[in-house]
């Protein structure tokens, strides 16, 4: 029987209801393009049946009974129907589908199945080489700003005095500032660099290049 304008008729054997019911909803807008059948009706008559999905996983010996019943009778070309990958099905010389195919690809594929073209291989789940995943290192956990950006000269200013182990007391006298002025700019100048106590502003500095390179001859 020719039928070259007519929708390709397909027929699922699937133990699971719930996935019988979902490749009905599935295909409903393609109905003119692939009309699905329940098994019954395609037993009845098996000559106007293209394809026949099945599910292979945990299939019940009626399911797999029924399943060489189609074939025998129709002579329609079987299609593993099925969740699990490719490589983890019993092997097999029929062509695989994956039900997490979209409603597209599957009339597609159908199509393509009936008029001989085939499938496209189905990816495998096992890589040749292992991927070797490489761990960044860890972050040195010293506060981090750029050295001149967000700081101003004044506060960069004071912070290499901090490193350098000068007091408040002793800063103002070098900077000729009142020791209020030396506070409001260590505060500045700890927000910025996300610190909190002196001990922690002299890490950052020392991290950052603000103490002064040993002079050799001075110290011989």
């Amino acid at each position: 029987m020719t039928r070259n304008d007519s929708p390709l008729i397909a027929t699922i054997v699937d133990d699971n209801d719930l996935a019988v019911a979902g490749l009905n909803c599935l295909l409903e807008s393609y109905d003119s393009r692939v009309h699905l059948v329940d098994v019954r009706t395609a037993l009845a008559h098996p000559e106007d049946v293209d394809v026949v999905l099945y599910e292979p996983m945990e299939q019940s010996a009626f399911s797999a009974s029924m399943l060489r019943d189609l074939q025998n009778a129709a002579g329609a070309q079987a299609i593993v129907f099925s969740w699990a990958p490719s490589d983890q099905l019993p092997s097999n010389a029929n062509p695989y589908l994956s039900k997490s195919m979209t409603a597209a690809q599957l009339v597609v594929a159908l199509e393509d199945l009936k008029a001989g073209r085939g499938v496209p291989a189905p990816p495998k789940h096992t890589l040749a080489q292992p991927v070797q995943v490489v761990e960044p290192p860890a972050p040195i956990r010293t506060p981090q700003a750029p050295v001149g950006s967000r700081l101003t000269p004044r506060e960069l200013e004071i912070l290499t005095l901090i490193t350098r182990g000068l007091t408040n007391g002793e800063i103002g006298e070098e900077l000729g500032l009142s020791i209020n002025s030396i506070k409001t700019y260590i505060r500045q100048a700890y927000r910025k660099i996300d610190v909190e106590r002196r001990t922690q502003a002299v890490a950052w500095g020392m991290a950052n290049g603000l103490m002064p390179a040993v002079d050799e001859a001075a110290a011989g």
